[in-house]
């Protein structure tokens, strides 16, 4: 009977953790967590980086397809760099070299019509930069006059994304 007491009682001692254990167990299973919770926010921080780079380049095509789409040459003849006198603002832009220094400011970003785009949009600054430009082609062993337009889009840490197109002059 003496052997199966002792048996009893050495087996009744490990049966619980002790302080130390559960203290162990408690900073690996909290350096698990907080390894867990890191990767999370890093994946979340690189997804809203990517929503982020999406809708700035969108909103830089949004302009520029604007631009593209009004004529190379002002409708009234003459045609300098930038708005002329009586287009004072976006909406009377009459043609592509019109948007020249045109800027939006965040809160301000509206599409082609003048209503604001949603409220995600409105971080960011876009700009339009336009150069008489020529450029060579190869084939014809020519150069051909236009504009190159760049439209940028800024978000409020400083990254930019830019996007550049060539217009070439109308033909006679």
């Amino acid at each position: 009977m003496r052997r199966n007491r002792a048996l009893a009682v050495h087996s009744g001692r490990n049966r619980g953790l002790t302080l130390v254990e559960s203290m162990m167990a408690l900073a690996v299973l909290s350096l698990a967590v907080l390894a867990v919770n890191f990767a999370v926010v890093a994946g979340q921080t690189h997804a809203r980086i990517g929503d982020n780079s999406i809708l700035a380049t969108v909103l830089a095509q949004d302009l520029l397809e604007e631009i593209l789409a009004l004529p190379y040459d002002d409708p009234d003849g003459a045609s300098a760099l930038g708005p002329e006198v009586p287009e004072t603002s976006r909406l009377s832009f009459d043609n592509a070299d019109d948007f020249h220094g045109y800027t939006e400011s965040p809160g301000g970003i509206t599409d082609f019509t003048g209503n604001a785009y949603p409220d995600d949009a409105q971080v960011f600054t876009r700009s339009v930069a336009i150069a008489a430009s020529n450029e060579y082609v190869t084939g014809l062993n020519t150069a051909i006059a236009g504009l190159t337009v760049t439209v940028t889009v800024w978000d409020a840490q400083g990254r930019s994304w830019a996007i550049t197109r060539y217009i070439p002059e109308a033909a006679p």
